[in-house]
């Protein structure tokens, strides 16, 4: 998908409703929105205040799905001023942030809290299910649920977009740094703020939160210690050399259970990526066995997620070599496992080349001993319960190709044959 000199993936075509709405944000009154397939292409012209349409036959699931674009004039996702570079400009941040917190415990209470997507195996669950369940009826949960059960999933978004804001006093206001943080044009939450404001009124939120400020800030400041991201960011860059960033954010809850994202912005000559993700916590089998491998395993979730900031503008750059190594799906992913959700090509290569990463990473900081069972154990998981059926030839593969390199050559560098391997590797 691209629109004014930007590029986008419009994926998931086959999981949208037979209608289907998205708001655009340009800079322009009239702009140009193409959209890019492996077998045919679109052009439309977005006015603001108009609606253009188009409609999608879809194959898999015998039927038309019918796409209604709008556009507005955009706003900048984030403005990062003078004094925010010179305060975080070389920085990696840890945060576990206030609002972030509130939207974290509303979903906590809807009925999408009650799945996995929540973590409930701690006593601070515990602590919140206790203090905030007489709420559960207020209107800001009643909505929140609503909105999480619409199959555009605002879970991610409303998520995101909660980082964008700060309470001053009992009011909820944008701090100023972003507009947004998830993906769209618009920030999804920012309807719905004097709900929440009337939610932690109600329920006492601020307090709550102050009360567990010191358990916040011992999450964060095990975080920084035990888990390397500056590290992580100093290995991207060297295997990725033409994305830098100026700072990374991770923003967590400890309510978070299964969902993580990331995003990143550049503006004013500042770059900075985020990763949104649960925290790891230490589980009683990491307690008893090497050191080594629990650091492995707490670190690959903030890596996975980070990482896609450096590896996607590089796949970009080859998306019609992937679209050919990978037009066969049903190769790469295994239906109803969580890899069906990466049901175009582009996505997919992209999420095999995540955890590959994973393996070279590990290959790189672990001796033999702990990164091999480290990649085993990532093989296993991500064939057996993910359903990345050629993840484990997929990954080996490009750990040889890593070993093998030659003198000065990158990740970024071996990816033509990576995709080249992998072409190969679909026809059989």
């Amino acid at each position: 998908m691209n629109i004014e000199k930007e590029k986008g993936n419009f994926n998931g075509v086959n999981d949208i409703p037979k209608t289907f709405s998205y708001d655009l944000g340009t800079e322009h009154d009239m702009s140009i929105l193409s959209l890019i397939s492996e077998q045919d292409s679109i052009a439309l012209l977005l006015k603001y205040g108009e609606k253009a349409v188009f409609q999608i036959i879809r194959e898999a699931k015998g039927d038309t799905a019918t796409c209604i674009f709008t556009s507005h004039k955009t706003i900048k996702a984030a403005t990062f001023s003078h004094d925010y570079k010179t305060a975080n400009t070389g920085k990696t941040i840890i945060e576990a942030p206030e609002v972030y917190e509130l939207i974290n415990i509303i979903f906590s209470l809807t009925d999408y809290g009650k799945t996995g997507a929540i973590n409930k195996g701690t006593t601070y669950y515990q602590e919140v299910k206790k203090h905030f369940t007489p709420y559960a009826s207020l209107s800001a949960v009643r909505t929140v649920d609503s909105l999480l059960k619409n199959p555009d999933n605002y879970y991610s978004p409303l998520k995101m977009d909660s980082y964008a804001f700060q309470f001053k006093g009992d009011k909820i206001e944008k701090f100023g740094v972003y507009d947004r943080v998830s993906w769209g044009s618009l920030n999804e939450l920012e309807p719905y703020l004097s709900l929440l404001e009337s939610f932690a009124k109600k329920s006492g939120f601020r307090e709550f939160y102050k009360k567990h400020k010191s358990y916040y800030e011992d999450l964060e400041n095990d975080f920084r210690k035990n888990i390397d991201v500056a590290d992580m960011k100093v290995w991207l860059e060297r295997q990725f050399p033409r994305t830098k960033y100026s700072a990374i954010k991770v923003i967590f809850s400890p309510l978070v259970g299964w969902n993580q994202s990331a995003n990143s912005f550049s503006d004013n000559g500042f770059s900075e990526a985020q990763a949104h993700v649960d925290f790891p916590f230490i589980t009683e089998r990491q307690k008893t066995q090497n050191p080594a491998m629990t650091r492995g395993q707490r670190s690959k979730i903030v890596f996975t997620e980070i990482n896609h900031s450096y590896l996607n503008p590089e796949a970009e750059e080859y998306v019609k070599e992937i679209a050919k190594a990978f037009s066969d799906l049903s190769v790469w992913i295994t239906k109803g496992k969580p890899a069906s959700t990466y049901n175009n090509t582009l996505p997919c290569f992209e999420e095999y080349m995540n955890y590959g990463l994973v393996t070279l990473y590990y290959s790189d900081i672990f001796d033999k001993t702990i990164s091999e069972k480290l990649r085993v154990d990532l093989e296993e998981n991500m064939v057996s319960f993910r359903g990345f059926q050629r993840f484990k030839e997929f990954d080996q593969e490009v750990l040889r190709l890593y070993k093998t390199r030659k003198s000065g050559q990158t990740v970024a560098d071996l990816y033509p044959e990576i995709i080249d391997w992998a072409g190969n590797a679909g026809l059989k």
